[in-house]
């Protein structure tokens, strides 16, 4: 119970660095810019609120966002409330342009945004996968780095049980190797981040020292090329993974990778007879639960999640 006050106690000081952006320009119907308009942002997952005011030429930016849906209102006076849902990416810088309507300050116009197929103004090569698109992917081992082949110009098979001691196909190796090249790049010029913190082996370079298990994840995001200035250290890949928020409502999930030798398909060497499967056991457990600290209210929430492996396997007989 204490570790859990202290920790509860020091949550408001921990915050998730996030590289995604919104700006855009306030203007009239005749195109003139609105200047001193209140803006106000708000993650509809979370309930986080963010207001500024837009400068002289009408503009206005928030910067390090987490991705997630948003609800942007700007108010002016003399005009019309304009209301905007947008959705936001990993490592996005999304430019909304505003235009207010001329009105009372009680009426309000509701502008919904659809995310471009093509973004003109960016020329990454960047594949994004969100949680719900990770929850329906088949992920060997539970592992989340066997996605990142998923990505234009990247091969390899995303983990490998050869190459360096390391290495593992599953979320409870403490160093991965990860078997991908990006562009004709080696496996050393890959970078991973997790909300920001780079967790890249400062020993063994394009080595991943930890492996989000996918429960915990918000959104998972591949870039190849043109990397931004956050992300410089590495040339080949850039596997950025974002960490789910907590809500003001609870919700959680678990769920068991489960194999044993049944599932294994007979072998030609197997189904001679000479070499039958010994029988084994394996249980990759995990669960995740998010929602508020306080009960009924908003200003702070928590998403926990955690994993247990079990393992068990015949040994031959020393007879």
């Amino acid at each position: 119970a204490v570790v859990f006050g202290v920790l509860v106690l020091g949550a408001s000081l921990c915050y998730g660095q996030f590289t995604s952006n919104v700006q855009g320009a306030v203007q009239d119907p005749s195109g003139a810019v609105v200047p001193k308009a209140t803006v106000t942002l708000v993650n509809v997952g979370t309930n986080a609120t963010r207001t500024t005011t837009t400068d002289e030429n009408g503009n206005f930016r928030f910067v390090s966002l987490a991705p997630g849906d948003y609800k942007m209102a700007v108010e002016a006076s003399g005009y019309a409330k304009s209301e905007t849902k947008v959705t936001l990416l990993t490592e996005q810088n999304l430019n909304v342009p505003i235009t207010l309507k001329v009105g009372a300050v009680t009426e309000a116009v509701t502008v919904t945004t659809a995310s471009p197929l093509v973004d003109a103004g960016d020329s990454r090569t960047q594949l994004t996968l969100e949680n719900q698109a990770v929850a329906q992917l088949p992920i060997v081992g539970r592992n989340l780095v066997t996605l990142v082949t998923m990505a234009p110009g990247v091969s390899g098979l995303g983990t490998s049980a050869s190459g360096s001691p390391a290495s593992g196909v599953d979320n409870f190796s403490t160093e991965e190797q990860v078997d991908a090249s990006a562009n004709g790049q080696g496996q050393n010029n890959n970078q991973y981040v997790v909300d920001g913190l780079d967790v890249t082996s400062g020993i063994r370079q394009g080595v991943l020292n930890l492996t989000p298990q996918p429960e915990a994840i918000q959104e998972t995001s591949v870039q190849v090329n043109t990397f931004s200035s956050e992300y410089s250290r590495a040339a080949g890949l850039q596997t950025v993974f974002t960490t789910k928020s907590g809500t003001d409502q609870f919700h959680g999930s678990a769920s068991d990778y489960f194999n044993y030798q049944g599932m294994f398909a007979n072998q030609h060497f197997v189904s001679s007879g000479s070499s039958p499967y010994k029988p084994f056991h394996s249980n990759n457990m995990d669960f995740a639960i998010g929602g508020p600290i306080f009960p009924h209210g908003d200003a702070h929430s928590h998403h926990l999640s955690a994993d247990r492996r079990g393992r068990r396997r015949c040994l031959p007989d020393g007879g």
